[in-house]
């Protein structure tokens, strides 16, 4: 069998959406074990049955290796007792070591695509679940704003200064921030249940992520390093290159044994087999390049909403200092400090997205996420 068609299905990062049925008054979000980032990957890569599969899969690869290789040695016993092979047997004997090789290594490289896919997935969750929990704060604070509007409006119309509409206006809007905050609720039951996904456990089970979490370290891109990482260390690369070592290996062993007929489709193949390398080489490439300069973007935009903390930081500031001076309102104080939390959660989103574009940075350009 050709190598081309041994090759496993790509396995893409699958996004669980749970649908559940909510009771009226909003959700109740269960204390749970507090996990680390470091100890969710230790957790992925022990329970999470990808993990497992994949593992199978390599074995499998090695045992039909060995199966492969013993098939080699029958055929060559057969020749040199006999004198003679069917020519399917002799062009076993001419290529079968060369599969054997690469079915080994291809499901070794194979094994690594797998763990490093199940990596990225574990972390992209594991930080959205960080987002739904800073979205469902964000949320209480503007549903408990609301009703201090409502509030403020009820005691204003009672003292005759407001008519009954601002009333009826600051009503609506603690029903919009109501419904907002039900809704930040469930995104935080369903990121919860995808990191479990990830983790190999009960979709329900609760989560507690530690407070003060930090992005890691990342590495500074170096866009030359990457194209020619990803043309070594990618997958479909790697695969598009054994099967032209394959194909002209077939095409060494057509020119001496077969007709001009079978030389020619031999000729045909491998050529077809150049051609599939080449493009596989200019795509990864391509992907490299552009998220490269993706992510060089996305590096100024975090320039720009460092600006904004530091602009909202200084608004909180100004609030302060009105609010001290009884030139201000406790409750633009309020405003200001919730629109200083909201810019600083802008910013540490934007970190997540970084540091989650540099995962896809490394996998880009064929280094391990281990």
């Amino acid at each position: 069998m050709k190598l081309k068609h041994l090759v496993a299905k790509n396995v893409r990062i699958v996004t669980v959406v749970v649908a559940m049925l909510l009771v009226v008054g909003g959700v109740v979000l269960a204390a749970g074990e507090e996990i680390f980032l470091k100890q969710a990957i230790e957790f992925a890569l022990r329970d999470n049955p990808a993990a497992r599969l994949a593992e199978v899969q390599a074995e499998q690869g090695r045992v039909g290796a060995e199966q492969l290789r013993q098939s080699v040695d029958s055929a060559i016993y057969q020749l040199i007792t006999t004198g003679t092979l069917p020519p399917k047997q002799m062009s076993l004997v001419y290529t079968g070591s060369l599969q054997a090789e690469q079915l080994e290594t291809l499901a070794l490289h194979g094994k690594q695509a797998e763990r490093n896919l199940l990596l990225l997935e574990t972390q992209s969750n594991y930080l959205e679940l960080y987002r739904s929990f800073d979205r469902l704060k964000l949320a209480r604070q503007a549903e408990r704003r609301a009703r201090e509007q409502q509030r403020l409006a009820e005691v204003a119309f009672g003292a005759g200064t407001v008519a009954r509409s601002d009333i009826l206006t600051a009503q609506a809007h603690v029903a919009v921030a109501q419904a907002q905050l039900f809704s930040a609720e469930s995104s935080v039951q369903a990121a919860q249940a995808a990191l479990n996904k990830s983790l190999g456990r009960p979709l329900a089970t609760a989560i507690e992520l530690p407070g003060g979490f930090s992005v890691p370290e990342q590495e500074t891109l170096d866009l030359a390093k990457g194209l020619s990482g990803a043309e070594a260390g990618r997958l479909e690369v790697i695969v598009a290159r054994e099967t032209l070592r394959l194909e002209e290996r077939e095409l060494e062993y057509a020119r001496h044994s077969l007709d001009d007929a079978a030389q020619r489709g031999a000729e045909l193949e491998a050529e077809e087999a150049r051609l599939q390398l080449r493009m596989a080489a200019e795509a990864v490439r391509l992907e490299v390049f552009q998220l490269y300069h993706r992510l060089a973007g996305l590096e100024k935009q975090l320039i720009a909403l460092e600006q904004g903390v530091r602009a909202a930081a200084e608004a909180h500031r100004l609030a302060v200092l009105r609010y001290q001076a009884g030139a201000g309102t406790q409750f633009e104080v309020t405003v200001a400090e919730d629109a200083l939390a909201e810019r600083e959660q802008d910013l540490l989103h934007a970190r997540y997205e970084s540091y989650l574009g540099y995962l896809s940075w490394r996998l880009a350009t064929g280094q391990s996420l281990e």
